[in-house]
């Protein structure tokens, strides 16, 4: 279980990404994290990850004995939406530093470049590649430890529909078949509606909404209208 209490995120006084955010994670669970620009949607699983630390507050992992669980600490894929790499490096460099040089022989890696259909940009540097390509690159690296933990974001922006369908549906069946903590930032409605069972919904740093897949969808028809009448109430807020 991953408990998130009172984070808090500041970059300068004026600035609070994440205010007094407090939520639990049950192992196992698919969740879509949803809200504005701006909300703090990838503050928040950069905190969950490690990559960036709370100004208040705390993450912590935790076994069925209530203690730390370093295991599941320690192993947590994530998927950014965009890499910086230097210059001159390819896929090749980074899957042999990630996994060794004997990969190409590994049935599970090479499951995954077929999945993800990198086999033609193995040898490029990946400042060439295309955006698409450097988003199926990146998706197949926060899977190379087989994490506990899998962070997405914004996994099929700028993918074709096809790969988008694609990749919505071996997520959905991997998480259910290894019993994956998912956690998904999307503005597409319908990914969320399909591989995630619960929504947490920011705005202005705190939580707007925390409710299962079934009852957003039985109140409001789907998650598409949903958010329609989010963004409604947000922006009438705002007036």
């Amino acid at each position: 279980m991953i408990k998130i209490e009172n984070v808090t995120k500041k970059y300068n006084k004026n600035q609070v990404v994440l205010d007094g955010v407090d939520f639990e994670i049950k192992n196992g669970e698919s969740i879509g994290i949803l809200g504005a620009n701006g909300s703090g949607k990838t503050t928040l699983v950069e905190i969950i990850a490690g990559i960036t630390q709370p100004t208040e507050g705390k993450v912590l992992f935790l076994d069925s004995k209530n203690e730390t669980d370093n295991v599941l600490k320690e192993s947590i894929g994530i998927q950014f939406q965009k890499g910086d790499w230097p210059f001159n490096t390819r896929a090749i460099d980074l899957l042999n530093l990630l996994s060794g040089k004997n990969w190409k022989n590994d049935d599970y890696i090479n499951s995954l470049i077929d999945i993800f259909e990198v086999k033609n940009i193995i040898n490029k540097r990946l400042n060439y590649c295309s955006g698409g390509e450097q988003q199926r690159f990146n998706s197949l690296l926060s899977l190379i430890k087989k994490p506990k933990i899998l962070i997405l974001d914004e996994l099929i922006t700028g993918l074709d529909l096809k790969m988008q369908m694609k990749l919505i549906s071996f997520f959905d069946e991997l998480r259910k078949k290894e019993e994956i903590t998912l956690l998904i930032i999307s503005h597409i409605p319908e990914e969320i509606e399909q591989i995630s069972n619960r929504i947490i919904v920011l705005n202005n740093g705190k939580i707007y909404r925390d409710s299962s897949v079934k009852e957003i969808v039985k109140e409001f028809g789907s998650v598409r209208l949903f958010l329609q009448n989010y963004f409604k109430e947000i922006n009438h807020d705002q007036k």
